[in-house]
C-alpha cells in the first residue's frame, strides 16, 4: 500500500498533491476526496490476500465487501463497487441504493450482495424480491423472528448466521457490553437443528470484529469464540463455505501496516483450526467500508486569529472541527490532525478551536493540554482520513451548528492518464441554507 503522505519544502503533500496550493486555489474551509485511493486501497489489499493465498496454497478465497454505510457519496461508493467483490448492506434503504447501483451496473451482476443488521418486514422483503431476480445475495441471520419470517417464506436463499460477542468497552472503572447484534448459543442450537426443514441454505458464520485498528488479541479472542460455530455447522450442512469476519480489517492509520503478513496470520489461524478438526478451509469475506474510504478524503481550514485567553493560545480555524469530526468526538475515531505548511519551522505550544460558539469545538492532545504548531503568517490546518462516516454523522446538504456553511467539496480522480479535479458542491450559502429550513 502507497505511501500518501510527504513532507516537501516544509508543506504537506498527500497521495502527491500539494495541500496548501490546493486550499490556496479552492479556498477554505475545503473537503478534498481522492477516488484513486479508494481504488488502491481494494486492489492492494486483495492483491496481499491473493499472494498469502498462493504461497501458503490456501484452498479458500478472500472475498472482500464495501460496507455502504461507511460514504454514501455517489462517486466514492461507485468506485468501491468496481474493484470490490460485492456490497454490504445495513438497512432497507440501504438495500434499495445497492440494487439501483446494481441495476445501473449490470456487468456487475454476479457480486455479492450481503444484507446485515436488523430486519424490519420491508427489509426481509425486498431481500427476497431480490433474490427472486437471480442476484447473488447472501441474507445474513440477526434474530430468531429473522429466521422465523425468511422460513415461512419457503424460499431458496443463501443465509448465513451472524454470531453474537460481547463487545467490551473500558470507561474508567466501568466495562460497557453495548453489541447487540447476533444470535445467542441457544437460538444457534435451535437455528442448525431447524434448518434442514427449510428451503434455506446456510453457506456463512459471520462476526464483527469492530475496532479502529487492529487488535491481534481482540481478534484471537474473537476468533476462537466463532469459529466453533463453523466447524460445528461445517459438520451437518456441507454449503457452509465463508466465514465472514465483518468490517474488522486493519486501518492504515500507521502507515507500514503488513497486510500481507497479516493476510498470512488469517490463513494460517484458520488452516491451524481446521487441520485439528479436519473440516476444509472457508472462503473469508471482509466487509469493509471504512478501510476503502476513510483515507481517501481531507479537509482544509485555515487558521483566521489567535486568541490567548488562557495557557496555550487558540488558533481559530474557519470552520468547526466538531461538525467536521463527528465520529472522532462520538466514537474516539483516531483521525491525523496536522499543519499543512511551515511544518519544521519554530514551533510553540497551541491549541486548535472552531469558529462556532461552541466550547466543545476544539482540538488538542489532551494527554497534553496541547499540540505543537508551527509558527506562520498564514497557517492551513489539515483533517487527514474524513473520508468514513463523517458525511452520514455530521448530516452531508444539511444545516448546521451555528449555521456555519458546508465545505467547498473537490473531487480528484484518474481518467485518460491523468488527474482531474472537479468541484462537486461550492460553499454552502445563506440562501442554500434558507431553502433547507424553508426560511422565506
Amino acid at each position: 500500500m502507497k505511501t500518501l503522505r510527504e513532507i516537501k519544502n516544509n508543506e504537506l503533500y498527500y497521495n502527491g498533491f500539494n495541500l496548501k496550493e490546493l486550499a490556496k486555489k479552492y479556498g477554505t474551509p475545503l473537503k478534498i476526496t481522492f477516488l484513486d485511493i479508494i481504488k488502491e486501497h481494494i486492489t492492494s489489499l486483495k492483491a496481499d490476500f491473493d499472494k498469502a493465498k498462493k504461497e501458503l496454497n490456501y484452498k479458500g478465497n478472500f472475498i472482500y465487501l464495501n460496507a455502504n454505510k461507511a460514504n454514501y457519496g455517489k462517486e466514492e461508493i461507485e468506485e468501491a463497487f468496481e474493484h470490490a467483490d460485492g456490497l454490504e448492506t445495513s438497512s432497507y434503504y440501504d438495500l434499495l441504493l445497492s440494487f439501483k447501483m446494481f441495476k445501473n451496473h449490470p456487468e456487475f451482476k454476479n457480486k455479492y450482495l450481503v444484507p446485515n443488521g436488523y430486519k424490519p418486514k420491508e427489509y426481509l422483503d425486498e431481500i427476497i424480491k431480490i433474490n427472486n431476480l437471480g442476484y447473488n445475495i447472501i441474507n445474513i441471520i440477526d434474530s430468531v423472528n429473522e429466521y422465523e419470517y425468511l422460513k415461512s417464506s419457503n424460499t431458496t436463499l443463501n443465509v448465513g448466521l451472524r454470531i453474537h460477542i460481547k463487545s467490551l468497552y473500558h470507561e474508567e472503572d466501568d466495562v460497557i457490553e453495548n453489541d447487540r447484534f447476533g444470535l445467542n448459543e441457544e437460538e444457534i442450537e435451535y437455528i442448525l437443528n431447524d434448518l434442514k426443514n427449510t428451503s434455506l441454505k446456510l453457506t456463512t458464520i459471520h462476526f464483527h470484529q469492530r475496532g479502529f485498528d487492529f487488535e491481534k488479541d481482540k481478534f484471537e479472542e474473537n476468533f476462537n469464540k466463532v469459529f466453533k460455530y463453523y466447524v460445528k455447522a461445517k459438520a451437518v450442512y456441507k454449503s457452509v463455505v465463508n466465514f465472514d469476519i465483518g468490517g474488522g480489517m486493519p486501518l492504515p492509520i500507521n502507515e507500514g501496516f503488513d497486510y500481507y503478513e497479516f493476510a498470512k496470520y488469517i490463513f494460517k489461524t484458520i488452516e491451524n483450526v481446521c487441520d485439528r478438526y479436519n473440516v476444509e478451509v472457508p472462503n473469508i469475506i471482509s466487509e469493509n467500508g471504512k478501510f476503502s474510504q476513510k483515507d481517501s478524503t481531507v479537509n482544509i481550514y485555515k487558521v483566521v486569529g489567535i486568541k490567548n485567553t488562557d495557557k496555550y493560545p487558540w488558533n481559530i480555524v474557519d470552520g468547526s472541527l466538531l461538525i467536521a469530526l463527528p465520529e472522532m468526538y462520538a466514537l474516539g475515531e483516531p483521525i491525523l490532525v496536522m499543519p499543512i505548511n511551515d511544518i519544521g519551522k519554530d514551533e510553540y505550544k497551541a491549541r486548535l478551536a472552531g469558529i462556532t460558539c461552541d466550547c466543545d469545538d476544539v482540538y488538542y492532545i489532551k494527554e497534553k493540554g496541547y499540540i505543537n504548531l508551527p509558527k506562520s503568517d498564514e497557517l492551513y490546518i489539515g483533517l487527514i482520513g474524513t473520508g468514513s462516516y463523517q458525511n452520514s454523522m455530521n448530516g452531508k446538504g444539511g444545516v448546521h451548528h451555528c449555521l456555519l456553511p458546508e465545505e467547498k467539496d473537490l473531487l480528484i480522480y484518474y481518467e485518460d492518464d491523468k488527474y482531474k479535479e472537479r468541484v462537486r458542491h461550492n460553499l454552502q450559502t445563506i440562501d442554500d441554507i434558507y431553502k433547507l429550513i424553508d426560511f422565506k
